[in-house]
């Protein structure tokens, strides 16, 4: 089972008076395993649920006449940690796959981008020609070989973020 998950869940600030029902419910929509046991999970739900009643950030009330139980957060529930604590294991769990993906889309994005840098390369070059053929146009094209060149500049920004990107991925 996965706390992340349960801790996205705890701490939205419309989540309050709930059922650990509820939660479980939500947490096998989020997650969309159909291999997941509802039973584990909702023990997994209780387990999360007591530790937070423990902590003093929830406070668990049964109903006299249904039996039902609901939990409410206190006033020491901590939004923040709990967020601060998903964030940081999302970064840590990346998977081979989500690695894997997340290389594939920076090497599409490195391959867009130099090809745009050859174009723009090649738009200069014909900027510059065309200056030599018809000096008289010389500030209609300065301009839009400015633009080309601002764009340019951008592009290898962009291309050598890339690379570090690429490079320190792979070096893990």
């Amino acid at each position: 089972m996965d706390s992340s998950t349960f801790n996205q869940i705890i701490v939205l600030k419309n989540i309050d008076h709930f059922s650990a029902v509820e939660i479980r419910t939500a947490y096998l929509s989020i997650k969309r395993d159909e291999v997941l046991d509802p039973a584990s999970v909702r023990r997994f739900v209780y387990e999360e649920l007591l530790k937070l009643v423990k902590r003093g950030w929830l406070k668990k009330r049964t109903s006299a006449k249904k039996g039902i139980t609901r939990y409410i957060k206190t006033e020491q529930f901590d939004h923040d940690y709990l967020k601060d604590l998903t964030r940081s294991k999302e970064v840590i769990n990346l998977s081979d796959a989500d690695e894997s993906n997340y290389l594939k889309t920076l090497a599409n994005r490195l391959n867009q981008y130099s090809s745009e840098l050859l174009e723009g390369l090649g738009a200069v070059n014909e900027y510059i020609a065309l200056k030599d053929i018809y000096p008289e146009r010389y500030a209609a094209l300065k301009e839009r070989y400015m633009a080309v060149q601002e764009n340019n500049h951008i592009l290898k920004g962009k291309i050598s973020v890339l690379n570090e990107l690429i490079k320190s991925t792979k070096e893990k």
